[in-house]
């Protein structure tokens, strides 16, 4: 017994990312990255061609500058209100002229293109280079992180290593080998745990996270027994003593001190 509680005793938490992937060897990343759109997306759509004028009448509702300037004015108040195209409970945007779009089962760079295409046949824009991403893109990290916040991302990509750094990497009590991430998808949720300290972070679909996904860092068993424990017991032990040194002092005064036995007499 003595021994099994030695050798648990001597166990090692994790600390180091990575720890068993090859220095100095290029390792690609398996991962394909594709921004998925769902219901209650707001996406950028920007339509650039070399005749602005053809098409300007498709970028009045996010025009670049006014993004560039609402972008600021979230960066400097956190107050951003996105404009853009928000995407319905039935999976659609509606897009001027072209009309309603839909954007279920397709990914930014998927509707980019079908948005190119109906451009060019409907004649409106004969050289259209589109651009779609999300407005609304963030993933909330908590747990055994330095700063646990929900993030907002300017573009389409973060990395789960990226998300952990903004929040202040793990902190000692966290376990890197168990970040457990939670995915929405078509309504549907899913649970997985990621090991930051293997290779095999790289070949996992929660590499690169997606908007509203929750990053759940577990604390270590230490930890976790750490916080069952009362952590008022000095408080509580301090009343205690003053209760006890109360007691004490009104006994002494009552059998050694002949002026209080006699005012109660």
């Amino acid at each position: 017994m003595a021994a099994v509680l030695l050798l648990v005793g001597c166990q090692q938490q994790k600390y180091a990312y990575l720890e068993n992937a090859p220095r100095h060897v290029k390792m690609p990343i398996t991962t394909n990255y594709t921004t998925a759109i769902f219901p209650g997306d707001v996406l950028y759509i920007y339509v650039y061609s070399q005749t602005p004028e053809s098409a300007a009448p498709f970028n009045e509702e996010t025009n670049r500058t006014d993004y560039t300037r609402q972008m600021q004015t979230y960066t400097n108040t956190k107050a951003f209100k996105p404009r853009g195209h928000l995407v319905g409970s039935d999976g659609s945007i509606v897009f001027p002229l072209l009309g309603t779009i839909s954007t279920s089962e397709k990914t930014a760079d998927s509707l980019a293109h079908e948005i190119e295409q109906r451009l060019i046949a409907g004649h409106y824009v004969m050289d259209p280079i589109v651009t779609v991403s999300l407005m609304n893109f963030r993933v909330t990290v908590i747990g055994e992180v330095v700063n646990p916040q929900q993030l907002h991302a300017d573009g389409n990509r973060m990395t789960i290593f990226e998300a952990i750094a903004l929040c202040g990497d793990v902190t000692m009590d966290g376990k890197r080998d168990q970040v457990v991430v939670v995915r929405s998808h078509g309504g549907k949720e899913t649970i997985d745990t990621v090991n930051l300290t293997s290779r095999t972070v790289l070949e996992s679909p929660y590499y690169y996270l997606q908007q509203n996904d929750i990053v759940y860092v577990v604390p270590t068993k230490k930890k976790q027994r750490t916080s069952y424990r009362n952590e008022d017991w000095p408080q509580y032990l301090t009343t205690g003593l003053e209760a006890v040194r109360f007691a004490y002092t009104t006994i002494y005064r009552w059998v050694f001190n002949p002026t209080t036995r006699n005012y109660f007499e």
